[in-house]
């Protein structure tokens, strides 16, 4: 169960990204070019963001899934999430450093976010080493979604990295006047399926930097990972 939350780290980085779209010039795709540009002006006006998540994890072979909720914190290249159900946990990003911090085992994990493995694509896109025009290629997702004035966009992988797809759910936001994205679903090569969605979403409320500060505590064990 490990894996899952590595991947929803992806999740924000769409917001800051920028992404091209490839393929023919029809009016279709105009159309998907003017949606991701205006993504894209959307979040350039955005200094930092705060939000509820629900995040829900089906894996292959068990009914159940598998639930978190929490609050979510970013703020240009910082971030921070704080789970408060089932079990309380954190995570905190920061440029190139990666720390997540699971008091019942009293234990912190940390890590660098970065490497030229393409596993970890969704880090090294966060600290900015990756461009989703490399990585994927952006196409409307088959299928209707929920609410009429929602749109699917389907991000596919153009190399290995354990997913077979990535979709993104946006909404307009007549606040910022663009879109902005409510829910990302990924899909592992696995047939896992790890969803994320927003809800209750407020921007540029002056997030303070000592919000993605993380002191450890002592008598807290620091595990170092590659």
């Amino acid at each position: 169960m490990k894996r899952f939350w590595i991947y929803f780290i992806f999740a924000p980085v769409v917001l800051f990204s920028h992404y091209p779209v490839e393929g023919k010039e029809t009016s279709t795709q105009e159309n998907l070019n003017d949606i991701v540009a205006k993504i894209q002006t959307t979040y350039e006006k955005i200094n930092d963001l705060q939000s509820d998540f629900v995040q829900t994890v089906r894996i292959v072979d068990f009914d159940t899934p598998y639930i978190s909720k929490g609050k979510l914190f970013i703020k240009k290249g910082k971030m921070r999430w704080d789970y408060h159900e089932p079990s309380k946990q954190q995570i905190f990003v920061d440029g190139e450093r990666f720390l997540y911090y699971v008091p019942e085992h009293k234990q912190v994990i940390r890590s660098r976010v970065g490497g030229q493995s393409d596993s970890h694509l969704p880090l090294r896109l966060l600290s900015g080493t990756g461009r989703l025009d490399q990585d994927f290629q952006i196409s409307f997702e088959e299928g209707s979604p929920s609410g009429q004035k929602s749109t699917l966009l389907r991000l596919v992988p153009k190399k290995e990295m354990g997913l077979t797809k990535i979709v993104v759910t946006v909404i307009p936001s007549a606040q910022m006047e663009g879109f902005m994205i409510q829910k990302v679903a990924l899909y592992e090569v696995n047939g896992n399926i790890s969803t994320s969605s927003f809800d209750g979403i407020q921007l540029n409320k002056e997030v303070s930097d000592e919000m993605f500060v993380f002191k450890i505590p002592k008598g807290i064990e620091v595990i170092d990972t590659p």
